[in-house]
């Protein structure tokens, strides 16, 4: 039978990704400061970490705040934000040693959440997304989609990006995500964050 087959894909989800021109020219600025956070206080907070160290939020009121000032530059002409919103960022450091990871989550009370990867070893560790709709739709993904549809679309269960450094990504709060234990021997840094629009 010929068929005149069309696709239509509805109620996407959204995740940004951006390369940091010029990231070269702070990175091992934002990697100092991370250590220096750590050894003001070496117990962090425990979220999602395991094994891993967090910060507490990076307090963003503060005008001369490094970290603060670099994600304002990078996300204040965002091409898909609507112009008439002011943001806030709340954001803090993780650096996962090997073993470390970080367990399913989801960020509430705000509108997005982001990563900016700062040194990332190999094999540290991929964050996996896990799709809203994984329980309800995995007989329909796993079982009745081919491979070919499946990458074509990005029909999946779970979805992973390997984290590159000077990268970072916007993606909503909601959607819960985690990342791999980190197999490598070298510490694996990113600062995660999270904006409220007004």
């Amino acid at each position: 039978m010929d068929l005149n087959y069309k696709l239509k894909n509805i109620f996407p989800i959204s995740i940004h990704q951006f390369k940091i021109n010029d990231f070269d020219d702070i990175r091992n600025k934002l990697i100092d400061y991370a250590y220096d956070i750590k050894k003001q206080d070496s117990v962090g907070v425990n979220h999602s970490n395991i094994g891993g160290w967090q910060s507490s939020t990076i307090d963003s009121s503060r005008d001369n705040d490094l970290l603060k000032n670099f994600l304002v530059d990078c996300l204040s002409d965002l091409p898909f934000i609507d112009r008439s919103y002011t943001f806030k960022i709340d954001a803090w450091f993780n650096i996962n040693k090997n073993g470390n990871f970080n367990m399913p989550h989801t960020h509430p009370n705000c509108h997005l959440s982001g990563v900016l990867w700062l040194k990332i070893p190999e094999n540290s560790g991929k964050i996996i997304f896990i799709s809203p709709y994984e329980h309800i739709g995995h007989v329909e993904i796993d079982e009745i989609y081919s491979d070919e549809f499946k990458k074509s679309h990005n029909s999946f269960c779970n979805y992973f990006l390997n984290p590159i450094e000077g990268y970072m990504i916007l993606f909503p709060s909601h959607l819960l995500h985690y990342v791999d234990i980190n197999k490598s021997n070298k510490d694996r840094i990113s600062v995660a964050f999270n904006m409220t629009f007004e």
